[in-house]
């Protein structure tokens, strides 16, 4: 077993200067294959482009052993065909090519940073590592470089999908940035103990309570979860924490803000009455209905299953658990956000207006398709209401289904939930939330 691994090291170890020798080989061999280069000849002038030519193999050879044999042969396979193409591009009379086959190694380069950050990412730690952040910025370079280099924005319809796919996502940035760093405080800061005199009303007035309490947390929906949990660990109600944990991402203020603003002009103060009574009325009814007849018990007795696996190990200090939730929050909201952006700028500019007129805008079947589309989004409740108000191809009351439904129900959320209160929950909870937002966003289209 030793000698095998020994023998695997010293492979693994002649892996990196293999591939930076397979890229000075490739990055030389035009002057064998290229006529050009052949009557030129070698000239001390031209290494500069060589060592331009071969960065990306250096890039390569330093990933070796991180991205697998696999991934490293098709990266190889792929550098090999890009200098091919760097050399026939320079070469071409046309500016256009010219400039993409001198910054083809660039975005070479930027491609392996990319793969080699996501895959020495450490997974499963909650924690956001130096290398994923190289990746993340690394990628998002080589889509902007690309798309410049391009000229993706000089065509009249990728310019329109561009403007409309970063003014959502801009707009929409500041309070994802908010709702995380009040998430995170709440979540580090703000002891426990302060809901537990919850537990000791009425149930009657218990719910209502804590779920009205959600007015004054403004926590995300994926920090609603474990903060529910321990209220019903801590003596509340299953019903009320069930309703604090779908309310507090629809009405807190930090969302209902967002939503004004989103809507200013459009019928703000309409459409933030209609998403603060509704998603009231939702977290009541739901909490009512899945925890009576037993359910409760169940609920309790699932949720004080072990910890729950969206909570985050604070005992590095609360200092360190604030700053590892915000990043963490961030990262996992930003890149739903620009998703959403894009998709949203996609149907404004891809698909025909055509498709959404007629049977598509009534209330029902709207309210039916915008509540799919935002599970499948899965936004962040900060800022979809800017994603929201996009979708000019849909009335008012579908739209205000998307952003009741879209907070406590969407592809994230279900794995929370799963996890935290089992998977006949899910099941119970959706049941509960197509019926009672499609009824109250049909309600809310006929009184508007």
């Amino acid at each position: 077993m030793t000698t095998i691994s020994v023998a695997a090291g010293r492979r693994i170890k002649m892996l990196g200067p293999g591939i930076a020798l397979l890229g000075a080989v490739t990055v030389l061999s035009p002057y064998l294959w290229h006529s050009t280069w052949r009557d030129t000849g070698f000239s001390f002038g031209y290494v500069p482009f060589h060592l331009w030519c071969w960065l990306p193999f250096v890039v390569l050879a330093f990933a070796a052993g991180r991205l697998g044999r696999v991934a490293g042969g098709l990266f190889a396979a792929g550098l090999m065909a890009g200098t091919v193409a760097t050399v026939e591009l320079t070469q071409a009379l046309d500016d256009g090519s010219e400039r993409l086959g001198l910054a083809l190694p660039g975005l070479l380069s930027l491609a392996v940073i990319g793969a080699w950050g996501l895959k020495a990412h450490p997974r499963g730690n909650g924690r956001i590592s130096r290398q994923l952040v190289i990746a993340v910025v690394a990628l998002l370079a080589l889509v902007i470089i690309g798309g410049r280099i391009g000229e993706l924005g000089e065509a009249a319809r990728a310019q329109t999908f561009l403007v409309i796919g970063t003014s959502i996502a801009l707009e929409a940035m500041p309070f994802v940035l908010l709702g995380a760093a009040v998430s995170a405080a709440i979540e580090v800061f703000v002891p426990s103990r302060w809901f537990e005199r919850i537990a000791r009303l009425p149930l009657p007035l218990q719910v209502p309570a804590v779920a009205l309490s959600g007015v004054a947390m403004p926590v995300c929906e994926c920090g609603s979860v474990p903060v529910a949990r321990r209220l019903i660990m801590r003596g509340v109600h299953p019903a009320a924490g069930i309703a604090f944990m779908l309310a507090a991402p629809v009405i807190n203020p930090i969302v209902l803000f967002s939503t004004a603003v989103a809507y200013s002009g459009r019928g703000a103060t309409e459409m933030v009455l209609g998403r603060l009574g509704l998603g009231l009325v939702l977290a009541m009814v739901a909490g009512a209905l899945i925890a009576s007849r037993g359910g409760g018990a169940a609920l309790a007795a699932h949720a004080r299953k072990g910890r729950g696996a969206s909570e985050h190990d604070h005992s590095q200090g609360r200092l360190r658990g604030f700053i590892d939730h915000l990043m963490s929050d961030l990262l996992l909201m930003g890149k739903y956000i620009v998703l959403g952006a894009a998709i949203a700028a996609a149907l404004q500019t891809i698909v025909p207006q055509s498709v959404f007129t007629g049977v598509l805008t009534s209330p029902f079947v709207g309210a039916l398709l915008m509540i799919t589309l935002a599970f499948f989004l899965s936004l962040c409740s900060e800022a979809d209401a800017f994603v929201a108000v996009s979708f000019i191809q849909f009335p008012p009351g579908p739209q205000l289904a998307f952003l009741v439904a879209g907070p406590v129900f969407d592809t994230k959320l279900v794995l929370l939930y799963g996890s935290a209160f089992g998977r006949a929950f899910v099941v119970k909870l959706a049941l509960v939330i197509v019926p009672v937002v499609v009824a109250g966003s049909m309600l809310f289209q006929a009184v508007i």
